[in-house]
């Protein structure tokens, strides 16, 4: 078979593509730089953050906004320019490509996707509900499981996901992920220790020493002085990030607790069997698998190479048809 079969999972922070034989061959920022008038596209990816970078007049726009919200114009050039880069300028075979959408998209936002797709040299375009994607990406067999939760942590938005027989039977989006973690440890340095942190730091603090569950260790992290005004070396702790973190977590597992609060009765069993999935960048979170647990009560798990979950199971799903076609949203 000559035409490829792309999936493309379109991320508040990142973008990831999987390509069918491949494995997952992109995986950049989910940035756009512009000249300063919105005009002309410069760059795309990392390539858009290292321009930026650098300073000038141009700007960057980013494509999903508030983790739900796709920017279509930014979209139509991302999209473009990734099939472009992955089966070349000719385009003689023309790629299946599925993308995958935040479940809360509405039907005329999964028409423009779509639309945007095939303008940018698709074959035909499909969408995936990224629930239902992290699933297959991480190898639950969706079409038979009786009952499994999934809980997909990106970094603009949380959504879990109820999936029996092929079918999410419920679904909860949350608008919490990884940058509202981020968000959160620079409000509580700031409220706690009167100083501002750098660009970058939290992110620092919440991959380096960030859990959350306590420490069993406690760690720290000393952050540098620069910025303006100036300010001297600052160390942070483990408990003080753990701590820092804790009402957007526990914001999560209430949203989890909703969603466990709709599953049928005929589907409590399975759901206790079978528990909890975590997949997204935040699944990486130190604790996470256990702090959920702890909260509900049921066993989690991380699964594989959480991050490219989505993407993975976004290119799987083009040999699992059915699953997608029962939600009637594609084109041809």
């Amino acid at each position: 078979m000559l035409s490829k079969k792309i999936g493309i999972d379109l991320g508040t922070s990142t973008v990831l593509v999987y390509v069918k034989g491949e494995g997952v061959i992109v995986n950049e920022p989910a940035l756009m730089a512009t000249d300063g008038n919105g005009g002309r596209v410069l760059a795309i990816g990392r390539a858009a953050s290292q321009l930026v970078g650098r300073g000038g007049k141009a700007r960057t726009v980013r494509l999903v906004r508030d983790g739900n919200g796709v920017d279509y114009g930014v979209a139509g050039a991302m999209l473009q320019h990734l099939i472009g880069r992955i089966v070349g300028r000719q385009r003689i075979f023309r790629p299946d490509v599925m993308l995958s959408v935040a479940p809360m998209v509405t039907g005329v936002e999964r028409r423009a996707v779509l639309e945007a797709t095939m303008q940018a040299g698709a074959k035909t375009a499909y969408l995936i509900d990224k629930p239902m994607a992290a699933a297959i990406g991480a190898k639950v067999a969706v079409s038979s499981t009786d009952g499994i939760v999934v809980v997909n942590l990106g970094a603009g938005s949380t959504e879990i996901a109820l999936i029996a027989l092929g079918e999410m039977l419920a679904m909860e989006s949350i608008p919490i992920g990884g940058e509202a973690l981020d968000r959160a440890i620079e409000a509580s340095i700031a409220q706690t220790r009167g100083a501002q942190l750098n660009p970058g730091d939290a992110e620092r603090l919440k991959l380096g020493i960030g859990s959350a569950i306590a420490p069993a260790n406690e760690s720290s992290i000393e952050l540098n002085g620069e910025g303006e005004p100036r300010r001297t070396p600052l160390r942070v702790s483990s408990s003080e990030v753990q701590m820092a973190m804790r009402e957007p977590l526990d914001a999560i597992a209430a949203g989890l607790q909703r969603l466990l609060s709709q599953v049928p009765e005929a589907r409590r069993a399975a759901v206790n069997r079978n528990g909890l999935v975590l997949s997204g960048g935040g699944a990486q979170l130190p604790g996470m698998a256990e702090f959920l647990t702890a909260r509900v009560g049921i066993p989690a798990r991380v699964a594989h190479d959480p991050q490219s979950c989505v993407a993975v199971g976004t290119g799987m799903a083009l040999d699992n048809m059915q699953v997608v076609r029962r939600g009637q949203h594609y084109i041809t």
